[in-house]
């Protein structure tokens, strides 16, 4: 018997093996292509024209910002965005590029070289934006005028904010900035992008919600490639609301105007201005000197500007009109002498015989600025007389039968006037300031409560620190017969048809206050002016107020920016009543404090606070009748 070779046989089993191999990969195959076309063919499709066809945002314009009189103080302007596309930039000259982008936009090289390299990998047919805001259209041009050497980069044009007067209005104003990374997560769920601009500060701030435009969508069809072919819809974006402020631009430049000179002829080193409408609480005009210019943020602050700014022992970025807390001075007898009359210790008869300059108590010296003699109400304060309010307030030798009225009454009477707590301005960043009593005091300083505390006290000093806008309110309350209005910036929003927006409606308070006390003080502030210590000679219109000097330490030294440090605050707040008389009608009331003021101006009770108000309310007053 012949054996035959099995090799022969290994040819069709390896047939066999190689068939059934090529059905399987073919049955998975046509599993697969039923899957995808048949049974989840719906989904691949909407996902093909997801990425076929793509929904952009269109940005919306910022909401411009007009005073009462609308008066443009913020606006847009035309500006240009600097993006790169990596698919256009031949990687040879990518660190090239980035060099020389870097010291155009002023950014690091290696952080621009970054940020294309990482688009290269994400998309690189897609623009990746370089500059972080809006640049000028001279740097705009410089690339584009120069192609050849900006491979692949892009300008688009976009909007930048503009302050029409950046250092005149920037405490007020503030400024917008790129969103940050965290603000991003907690934004976008409001329709917020990752390169937006907020508002940072201030008004901008503040009524980010009016300010804020409507995003509007383009819809595009994109090739294999992503790049954009065509455009499919257009929705318009809207524009932002319109904010209009109670801001009178005339005032403020008025205001603006005399404490700068002021202070570039060295007669203080800061200066603070805020005027208001005592019979509704709007602001009229708000000044804080030094400040800043708010352009330099909208455009991209450099770190040489931030550190100059951030060096100025002057705190320029502080609105010091309601950031900062300083001693009232003589300004805060009118509190002394409301609580007082309110509690029936004084009356408009009380008299004090202030025979001598100064006192002791407890081995302390108490001052007076002179020998004033006898003094009822309305000449003690109108001569604005330390002796006769520390006896109003603690009792003192000069007048026996007068019991002082004490600290528990003076601070609930501040308190009602709106001192130790923010006012409720429409801004960020406002202070408190500090009404103290003995047990503030106790849980502040473990300490009890002197009598010498109680004559700081009456007079402005010692603890009590206020926001110039909280003493202005609180005089602003007296000067219209006893309202706290809740002071505000804002009086009128519109939309981009023209319509008015609702906006918040502004509180108020009537003062546990008789009229005839108002009235008191109202007359007793008139006298400061007629015979007292803010006479002002040839008087056009019918001003009142009170004075206040506060030192706070010695005059000596220099500031950062080699100004003379003098050691006293001066201030004067006033208002104006219709006609010379004690009726509640005041139109306008108005504080101006300065810091550091003239060792010399002081000793000779010359308040440079008095003449400028005298100058800048004739001025406006005149020109409004």
């Amino acid at each position: 018997m012949v054996r035959q070779d099995s090799r022969g046989f290994i040819p069709v089993r390896r047939f066999i093996a190689f068939g059934i191999a090529i059905f399987l990969v073919f049955s998975t195959l046509t599993v697969r292509l039923y899957d995808l076309e048949i049974l989840r063919g719906d989904y691949y499709h909407v996902l093909s024209e997801q990425n076929r066809i793509v929904r952009l945002p269109v940005p919306a314009e910022r909401g411009g910002i007009v005073d009462r009189t609308g008066y443009v103080l913020a606006r847009n302007i035309p500006g240009f965005a600097i993006s790169v596309i990596p698919v256009d930039l031949p990687r040879t000259r990518e660190e090239e590029l980035s060099q020389r982008l870097g010291s155009l936009l002023t950014l690091p090289s290696d952080s621009v070289d970054e940020t294309i390299r990482a688009q290269r990998i994400r998309n690189p047919y897609e623009p990746v934006r370089i500059s972080k805001t809006p640049v000028p259209r001279e740097i705009a041009l410089a690339v584009t005028e120069r192609a050849e050497l900006f491979p692949g980069v892009r300008v688009d044009p976009e909007s930048i904010r503009f302050y029409v007067d950046g250092t005149l209005y920037a405490p007020v104003m503030g400024y917008t900035g790129p969103i940050t990374e965290q603000e991003f997560e907690k934004l976008k769920q409001s329709g917020y992008l990752g390169n937006d601009d907020i508002g940072r500060t201030g008004i901008e701030s503040i009524y980010e919600q009016y300010l804020r435009g409507t995003y509007g969508w383009r819809e595009i069809e994109r090739d294999a490639a992503l790049r954009e072919i065509k455009t499919l819809a257009l929705q318009r974006a809207t524009v932002g609301d319109t904010v209009s402020l109670t801001i009178d631009d005339r005032l403020q430049k008025l205001l603006d105007a005399e404490l700068r000179k002021g202070v570039d002829d060295d007669k203080f080193t800061q200066a603070v201005g805020v005027a208001m409408n005592p019979q509704n609480g709007e602001i009229l005009a708000m000044v804080s000197i030094p400040g800043y210019d708010n352009n330099m943020f909208a455009r991209g602050i450099t770190t040489a500007e931030l550190a100059a700014l951030n060096g100025d022992d002057r705190h320029p970025l502080v609105n010091k009109a309601i950031g900062d807390r300083y001693p009232a001075g003589s300004t805060f007898k009118m509190v002394t002498g409301l609580s007082a009359l309110s509690e029936g210790t004084a009356t408009r008869e009380t008299v004090v015989n202030v025979s001598a300059s100064s006192f002791s108590v407890s081995g302390t010296t108490f001052y007076d600025w002179r020998q004033h003699g006898s003094l009822d109400f309305v000449h003690g304060f109108a001569h604005s007389s330390d002796i006769y309010f520390y006896t109003l307030a603690g009792g003192t030798q000069f007048a026996p039968n007068v019991h002082g009225v004490g600290p528990d009454a003076i601070a609930k009477y501040a308190r009602m006037l709106g001192f130790g707590s923010p006012t409720g301005i429409d801004l960020p960043n406002e202070d408190g300031g500090i009404m103290p009593d003995p047990q503030w005091k106790l849980a502040t300083f473990d300490e009890p409560w002197t009598i010498g505390n109680t004559y700081q006290e009456a007079i402005g000093q010692g603890f009590v620190a206020v926001t110039p806008l909280q003493l202005l309110n609180a005089y602003a309350a007296v000067a219209n017969g006893g309202t706290l209005w809740q002071p505000h910036l804002l009086k009128q929003v519109t939309d981009a048809a023209g319509k008015n927006v609702p906006i918040p409606e502004w509180t108020s308070q009537k003062l546990a206050m008789t009229q005839d006390n108002l009235r008191l003080i109202r007359e007793s502030a008139r006298r400061v002016v007629t015979i007292g210590h803010a006479y002002m000679p040839n008087l056009k219109i019918p001003i009142a107020g009170k004075t206040g000097t506060a030192e706070f330490g010695a005059s000596t030294g220099k500031d950062s920016a080699g100004r003379n440090k003098l050691g006293f605050h001066n201030w004067f707040v006033s208002f104006v009543p219709q006609a010379d008389n004690t009726d509640p009608t005041a139109q306008i009331a108005m504080v101006i404090f300065t810091y550091d003021s003239s060792k010399s101006l002081c000793e000779l009770c010359l308040n440079p606070a008095v003449g400028m108000t005298q100058r800048i309310l004739e001025r406006y007053l005149g020109a409004n009748k």
